[in-house]
């Protein structure tokens, strides 16, 4: 007997809305005076240190990345928050394969 293990999404949960591709994924899940995107990297596909003019909140959905802010490191796994801070070089580089939600 094989046990099937791949926990079930609800058609409600995040991680659900997004698939991993051979390349970064990106999809807006909602639009107004801020946006809410969800993003699914796998592990070698890295977000380059850039800037961006505001703060954006990260939430981890599942697996984890190495963040870097500045010249700080950190590790965020699933359920973890961080603030990218505005006009601060970030870049995000998956341990595993990854999905998060960036709020701007």
């Amino acid at each position: 007997n094989t046990q099937n293990t791949t926990e079930k999404l609800s058609e409600n949960s995040l991680p659900a809305k997004i698939e991993y591709e051979d390349k970064m994924a990106t999809k807006t899940i909602l639009e107004s005076h801020y946006q809410m995107i969800l993003f699914a990297m796998k592990k070698g596909q890295d977000l380059k240190p850039h800037s961006a003019p505001m703060a954006a909140p990260l939430v981890m959905l599942e697996g984890s990345a190495k963040v870097t802010i500045g010249d700080k490191e950190s590790i965020l796994n699933k359920g973890d928050i961080n603030t990218l801070p505005k006009e601060i070089m970030r870049g995000i580089y998956p341990v595993t394969d990854c999905k998060f939600l960036l709020i701007k």
